[in-house]
């Protein structure tokens, strides 16, 4: 089977996701693919919405979509949580099908910095999201590993689709909240959880 694995703080998951994930199962034939919530180190701790919080709006972002399920495996890790031992694990866990491995072109721009890199390659396949049709290059050092090693990364252009949690959140700390501009980011009952809980507005 051809398995994807699309990693995110999705801090909340919103309509661009969406259509992101639902892209990459088109263009890449695949079978399943599994959102995978995290705290990354990169991250302010203080700007994340509470983990529940935020595995609630990728459940009902992907309501309807069969193919689609949450992988929890990385909040769920004591201590700070890696892609490394993420992909270590995938591979463990699905020996015999093909796994493909989602990021951000600007998580791209900055894999050199990640831990264990060069290892990361041999577990998945890597797919890089480009925004507007503009990919961004990995660190020199990334680069030339990969065309010594003779690795081919996956290139795919994101949704046009002018939508960012950083936005969404932006929008919720307003007064009065513009429900009309939400209703255009996010999923109906995503839209009814973060207006529910208080922490999600400060």
């Amino acid at each position: 089977m051809r398995l994807g694995f699309f990693g995110g703080t999705f801090n909340p998951a919103h309509l661009g996701h969406l259509a992101l994930a639902q892209q990459a199962l088109c263009a890449l034939k695949l079978d399943k693919l599994w959102w995978l919530p995290a705290n990354p180190w990169q991250k302010d701790p203080q700007e994340l919405l509470a983990e529940s919080l935020r595995i609630k709006s990728i459940e009902q972002t992907i309501v309807n979509e069969p193919r689609m399920a949450i992988d929890t495996r990385e909040l769920s890790r004591s201590g700070l949580s890696y892609s490394i031992d993420t992909v270590k694990e995938l591979a463990r866990q699905y020996p015999n099908d093909e796994r493909f491995y989602l990021i951000g072109a600007d998580q791209w721009e900055n894999f050199h910095t990640w831990k264990d890199w060069q290892s990361i390659f041999n577990f998945v396949h890597l797919v890089v999201f480009s925004r507007n049709g503009q990919r961004l290059v990995a660190n020199e050092e990334v680069q030339a590993y990969v065309a010594q090693s003779g690795i081919d990364i996956v290139n795919l252009d994101m949704p046009a689709l002018d939508i960012t949690s950083s936005r969404v959140r932006e929008i919720l700390r307003q007064r009065p909240i513009d429900a009309a501009k939400l209703s255009s980011m996010l999923a109906p009952k995503v839209i009814d959880l973060l207006l529910a809980e208080p922490n999600s507005k400060d």
